[in-house]
């Protein structure tokens, strides 16, 4: 085992010698050579942190004596090197201090045993040590049992507090080793609030005042009742009150001017039956205060306790007896006050004479060792007792329920040879119950002793409950998700337990030594660093500090820690604890909840919200630096035919396609997202200040995209083509809504759908213009048809003959402030926005209720009414029984009633449309087949249908004359009705040489300006 040695020897020679003889590297012997007692004391000086583990001293050196060596030692073992023939010398050195010598013979030989005199001297002085610390220990232990002791005698012997509490005083002092204290009862003013009385105080008087206070108030005691105080503290909450920084503890306000400075500050609660009986106030222990003080001190508080609940109880009652018997004898009092003390306190007490017997017993103690009061009336001796319980079981078989240091002294008190063994000052037994006594004895100076019984059950189970509430705290940092982690004063870990990724690729090792910063892949920014950093340096508590690890097989791990600072005893910070805590799987859904909320899901780009989050970015952006942004919005061109024909799967892997070759098409710093569907936005920023060359940046990069997009996509191995169309919509500043923006790229977008696709287009003032104007449209249209704004015009048919057969009704709108508005401008906006079917609903009936009109009188009773009826009117599910409807209500003749349907809408469903005209020709309603010839027509179709009617276009009759075609078309169409028996009307008949050429040609109905322009009823 290495070994330090110090030797003092003036002479070279002798000292190189012993340096030889004890100096070896291999068992780790070292010495170092002091010439004279300065040169020593200047190396004791420099190493006093770790000093030799011996000295070795010459008798005399050049300035002084080995004796004057040893003030300087402090402890350290020391051997004396006298030589031959001053032995008297080293025996007087082992008296004054040293702890073994060597004599130096003139041929060295001592040497060869010095080693093991050297071993012989430190094994001895390391058992010494460890002697000296334990009884130390057992010294404080014992102590603390003999203030105890002392309490409970002084209570039992004192009338009034003083004497008990000072004597109760200067134990704790002594055991605490505290400057100052006080001790006092603690009562309640007439408000119910507590407050102090105190019967001891260390006398810390500073000036005259304060020792006449003190003297004023030495008999009844001292009132404290600043609850706003640490003496308030524990008076208000009932609990110890512990601060090792007094100065800076706010709840030290309040102490008289001139009052010595409170340093450090223990209250010590005093509690009985539930109650708050006493306090006790320590100050100025140089170390501080610790929870462990409390701890060792709360036996002899709970005694204390006892004994003062008791004495309060005594107290009250011999004043009610004083008030009774004020007669009574002193002697009487006092023995009744001293039954009365005895009756209450929680221990069993008794008092065995000279001779063994029982004089003096309370009810606890009957109580407690469960004897009936029949044994003890005739004052039996203890050995009685103790027969009478050992015979009952109380003991066990083998006497094992008395502790076992005890033991052979019960037994020989049951064999009644209780003086031969040394009487145990104090020992713990079980009962029956299971419940723990401890049994303590005193003697008394006259003879005899007092022996008390004391229930000591709940005491032993905080001391278990303490010892399983550490080994539960093992076991939960090792089953716990949370883990324990400390670091030293440097912020360095010095302890983990509980980490569950130390298998998992973090483990502690890694840890060990290093600060949290110093840890390698925590993704922490500097700055969230510096603001953890300035909490430890400035020793904050701190809460869910979030970082990053990443395991060894590159997996994340997110973890949670709090902590909080420690400080020692003397108020020193030491370093930090705390809890970690993993949150990886939070993190991961709070990522999926934020890609879901911004994130499309199927092309993983920025969706609508997040979309119009950057956009307003950009646009503050551009506002800033003076630069042009663009908006540029994508539609893909028949996108709808692929789903249709491919299946949506198709569809779908097409767009993610789309959103790559997009997203590759522009710079890292721009937004690509996707709306829905099939379209897209992307927003650049960053362009030319000038708005030409912001244009061009913007339509370069459009072009780009047009390229990739126009290139085949490859889904599931089949090869796959679509356009997009482009809409761009340039910005500057942030005055326009970004929902405007976005509404202007929309339409640039539809104007490029409208210039034949796959283009771009860039946004133009006037498209915004028509699409306000059509939305006003669109309103005043809803407003119309609420207030019935629309009417109906009516165009005569003639028979070849001028002969009114019926008429056309057309459809007019008479607008407050517009006008009349023309069928033009609203029957188109009418059909894109779905307002046609009510407006159809209002033109059938206005119709009917016409057509109900003519049939009352007989000059139009015979006429027929056409209505044009639309596609999005005739595909309604129940728009044969709508028809019938109006016409009941109405009461109309079904058979007066003719339905215009175009080519187109017939050729749609045809099956469809044959079962809902068959439906309504079977009530009587009429068809026309309007426009004939400028759709595309099918014979085949034509022959199923069930027509009445075929009308020839205007646009064929108007060059009838003029026009070889028009006229062939004409003739052929008047032909084709006749042979398929159906009626024929010429629309747009303007000259009478074109009724004549019709009429040659076997034309017999005609409609135009040439018999009536449109007009209301009354002018047919």
């Amino acid at each position: 085992m290495p070994i330090s040695i110090l030797l003092i020897e003036s002479d070279p020679l002798h000292a190189q010698a012993v340096v030889d003889a004890l100096a070896d590297p291999w068992s780790g012997w070292r010495v170092e050579v002091a010439a004279s007692l300065r040169e020593s004391g200047e190396y004791l000086d420099r190493n006093a942190g770790s000093p030799p583990d011996i000295v070795l001293a010459a008798q005399r050196t050049v300035d002084g004596s080995a004796f004057d060596l040893l003030r300087m030692l402090d402890g350290v073992p020391a051997m004396i090197i006298v030589r031959a023939g001053a032995e008297t010398h080293a025996a007087q050195a082992m008296r004054y201090g040293f702890d073994d010598f060597a004599v130096q013979d003139t041929a060295l030989d001592y040497l060869l045993t010095l080693p093991a005199q050297i071993d012989s001297v430190l094994e001895r002085s390391s058992s010494a040590r460890a002697r000296r610390a334990a009884e130390t220990m057992l010294a404080r232990q014992h102590r603390l049992l003999q203030a105890i002791s002392r309490a409970q005698a002084m209570f039992i012997a004192s009338s009034g507090p003083r004497a008990a509490f000072e004597a109760l005083l200067d134990e704790l002092m002594a055991l605490t080793q505290s400057a100052f204290g006080m001790v006092g009862q603690v009562q309640r003013g007439d408000d119910g609030h507590p407050y102090l009385r105190v019967h001891a105080i260390t006398d810390i008087s500073w000036d005259e005042a304060s020792r006449a206070r003190y003297a004023q108030h030495a008999e009844g005691g001292m009132v404290f009742d600043n609850l706003h105080s640490l003496v308030g503290a524990a008076l208000v909450t009932g609990e110890p009150v512990l601060t090792n920084d007094a100065r800076s503890d706010p709840r030290s306000a309040g102490t008289p001017r001139g009052h010595p400075p409170l340093l450090t500050y223990l209250g010590l609660p005093i509690h009985a039956a539930g109650e708050l009986v006493a306090m006790v106030g320590l100050a100025n222990r140089a170390e501080g205060y610790s929870a462990a003080d409390v701890q060792f001190l709360q036996p002899l508080l709970n005694t204390v306790g006892q004994l003062e609940m008791a004495r309060r109880a005594e107290l009250a009652r011999s004043a009610v007896e004083a008030q009774l018997e004020r007669t009574s004898a002193l002697l009487a009092e006092k023995t009744r006050a001293l039954e009365g003390t005895l009756a209450s306190v929680s221990q069993g007490i008794t008092n065995v004479d000279v001779e063994g017997r029982i004089r003096v017993y309370n009810r606890r103690y009957l109580e407690l060792l469960d004897l009936p009061e029949s044994l003890l009336a005739t004052q039996p001796r203890v050995e009685d007792v103790v027969r009478f319980q050992a015979e009952r079981g109380d003991f066990g078989q083998g006497f094992e329920l008395i502790e076992l240091g005890a033991r052979n002294y019960v037994a020989s008190e049951y064999a009644a040879h209780g003086g031969r063994l040394t009487m145990p000052e104090t020992y713990v037994r079980r009962n029956l119950q299971g419940r723990y006594i401890e049994v303590r004895t005193r003697a008394l100076e006259q003879g005899g002793r007092v022996r008390t019984f004391t229930d000591v059950t709940d005491y032993l189970s905080t001391l278990e409950a303490l010892r399983l509430s550490e080994s539960r705290w093992r076991s939960l940092t090792q089953l716990s998700s949370d883990w324990y982690w400390e670091q030293d004063a440097q912020f360095r870990f010095v302890r983990l337990d509980g980490n569950p990724h130390n298998e998992a690729g973090v483990p502690d090792d890694m840890h060990y030594g290093r600060t949290r910063w110093e840890l390698p892949h925590t993704f922490v920014s500097e700055s969230q660093w510096r603001e953890h950093r300035r909490q430890l340096e400035a020793h904050e508590v701190f809460h869910d500090f979030e970082m990053q690890r990443l395991a060894e097989d590159g997996r994340p791990v997110w973890i949670s820690i709090s902590g909080e600072p420690i400080f020692d005893e003397a108020g020193q910070f030491t370093g930090y604890r705390g809890v970690a805590r993993d949150i990886t799987e939070r993190k991961l859904a709070e990522a999926e909840i934020q890609r879901l909320a911004f994130y499309d899901e199927l092309t993983g780009l920025p969706n609508r919200r997040l979309l119009m989050d950057r956009l307003e970015r950009a646009a503050s952006a551009c506002a800033r630096e003076g630069s042009h942004g663009a908006l540029l919005f994508l539609d893909l061109d028949n996108f709808k035919d692929i789903n249709d024909t491919m299946g949506h799967e198709w569809g779908d892997r097409l767009l993610v396609q789309v959103g790559m070759r997009i997203g590759a098409s522009v710079r890292a710093t721009d937004t690509v997202a996707r709306l829905g569907g099939d379209e897209f936005v992307v927003v650049l920023q960053g362009l030319n200040a000038e708005l030409p060359a912001a244009g061009a940046e913007a339509e370069a990069v459009a072009l780009k995209m047009l390229t990739a997009l126009n290139q085949p996509y490859t889904v599931q191995n089949s090869e796959v083509h679509s356009t997009p169309s482009i809409g761009i919509a340039l910005f500057r500043d942030v005055q326009l809504p970004v929902q405007e923006l976005l509404q202007r790229a929309d339409l640039a977008m539809y104007q490029a759908k409208a210039k034949g696709r796959n283009t771009l287009c860039f946004f133009d003032p006037a498209m915004q213009a028509a699409v306000t104007a059509r939305s006003a449209l669109e309103g005043d249209m809803r407003q119309g048809l609420l207030r019935s704004e629309f009417l109906l015009h009516y165009q005569p048919v003639v028979d070849e003959a001028g002969q009114v057969l019926g008429a056309e009704a057309l459809v007019r709108w008479h607008h407050p402030q517009r006008g009349m508005v023309s069928p033009g401008d609203f029957i188109p906006l009418a059909e894109q926005t779905g307002l046609i079917l009510p407006l159809g609903r209002q033109v059938l009936t206005l119709a009917c209720q016409q057509l109900a009109q003519w049939a009352a009188a007989p000059a139009t009773a015979m006429w027929s009414l056409a209505v044009n009826v639309s596609a999005q009117e005739f595909r309604q599910p129940d728009f044969a029984d709508g028809v019938l409807s109006v016409l009941r209500a109405a009461g109309a003749d079904p058979a007066r009633l003719k339905l215009e349907l175009t080519e187109s809408l017939l050729l749609h469903d045809v099956e469809d449309s044959i079962l809902k005209m068959q439906a309504l020709r079977t009530q009587g309603v009429g068809f026309s087949l309007d426009d004939f010839g400028t759709g595309y027509s099918s014979l085949s179709y034509l022959k199923r249908l069930p027509l009445d009617q075929l009308k020839i276009d205007q646009s064929f009759v108007r060059d009838v004359l003029t026009d070889p075609n028009d006229a062939t078309i004409a003739c052929t169409i008047i032909t084709l009705a006749r042979s398929l028996g159906l009626d024929v009307v010429a629309e747009g008949v303007e000259t009478e040489g074109q009724r004549a050429f019709l009429l040659r040609n076997g034309c017999r109905q005609f409609q135009g300006y040439l018999f009536g322009r449109p007009g209301p009823a009354g002018l047919l």
